[in-house]
């Protein structure tokens, strides 16, 4: 049989924020349909790091199986936080299609459900876009977001400067105007969107700070005792949207406490493929709108199809015989 390989950078050249955006977001909405199959993920923790088995099934795309982990200290080692293999099979003959470099991959598909979110829940008016965490999904978080919601103004805060100064010069490579702060709640100052992508086990995001009509995306505090969001963006929001409610309350803090504790009832939050498909409102005024995201296997699955697809099609890859 034969397998495709399909490194970082080619997934770079094929998979761009204005196509895979759109594809994410049918993949969304087939998953709040019932159309996809997605067991839980496997999660090891070994030596106190994050490790995942995700796996699920996209019609039209395939079945994707990603071997995950998030090692906060490789900071220190000069390596990535994320990285991962993704396989891809052929669902009707369950062959081996692809196996593709995961850690970008899991950027890409990552950026472009925060796209998604920012395409149906983002106010009119303009404004900058702060980002909280500039680490590495942070470029992505900046590149896809920045597709749907047009800005040249940045705002940005990190506990390490050193991370900002870095993403300051990417950025500003970009064509944006950068602004470090000195706090979160600088940064949030006059935005319209806030992007939180940390690792953060407490919130940095403060309900007090955030001046509407605002949007705000939460993809850290991945764990179930962690929080990003303090109590109060819960209660000042007008629309909540997650990407699986079942997900949210397994995997991080910010759904599940407030829930817990009466500030918020899980019948009011949506998710986001209701919202793609026209059954839930992304915004229905200008006020606070949320999106929390843990990821799910779906987008692993429909990013790797979607590539699969393109590189055949463009002759783009290796493909070796086992």
């Amino acid at each position: 049989m034969k397998v495709l390989l399909l490194t970082s950078k080619q997934l770079e050249e094929l998979l761009k924020p204005e196509l895979l955006i759109d594809e994410i977001g049918k993949a969304f909405a087939m998953f709040s349909e019932g159309k996809t199959v997605m067991p839980p993920r496997t999660v090891m923790w070994i030596e106190n790091n994050w490790w995942g088995v995700m796996q699920a099934y996209v019609p039209n795309y395939g079945v994707g199986i990603k071997v995950v982990n998030v090692i906060p200290t490789n900071i220190e080692r000069g390596l990535p936080t994320i990285q991962a293999l993704v396989t891809l099979f052929d669902p009707t003959t369950g062959s081996p299609l692809a196996v593709l470099e995961g850690g970008i991959l899991t950027a890409l598909r990552t950026g472009a459900a925060s796209g998604v979110s920012a395409k149906y829940m983002a106010p009119k008016a303009k404004g900058a876009i702060a980002i909280i965490g500039t680490g590495f999904q942070a470029r992505y978080q900046l590149r896809f977001v920045s597709k749907v919601f047009e800005t040249s103004n940045i705002r940005i805060y990190d506990l390490r400067r050193e991370a900002m100064e870095s993403f300051k010069k990417y950025a500003e490579d970009l064509g944006f105007n950068v602004t470090i702060c000195n706090s979160p709640q600088e940064a949030v100052k006059g935005a319209r969107i806030v992007i939180e992508a940390t690792t953060t086990k407490e919130p940095v995001i403060f309900g007090e700070a955030l001046e509407p009509p605002v949007h705000v995306i939460s993809i850290g505090a991945h764990m179930p005792q962690a929080r990003a969001l303090n109590d109060e963006v819960i209660k000042r929001a007008e629309v909540i949207v997650v990407d699986s409610k079942e997900a949210v309350m397994k995997e991080t803090g910010d759904i599940r406490f407030p829930v817990e504790k009466g500030i918020l009832k899980l019948d009011q939050v949506a998710e986001l493929g209701e919202v793609v498909a026209g059954k839930k409102p992304g915004r229905i005024g200008d006020g606070i709108t949320v999106f929390k995201s843990v990821g799910l296997a779906i987008q692993d699955a429909c990013a790797a199809g979607l590539a699969y697809r393109l590189a055949k099609e463009k002759g783009i890859g290796i493909e070796i015989e086992l």
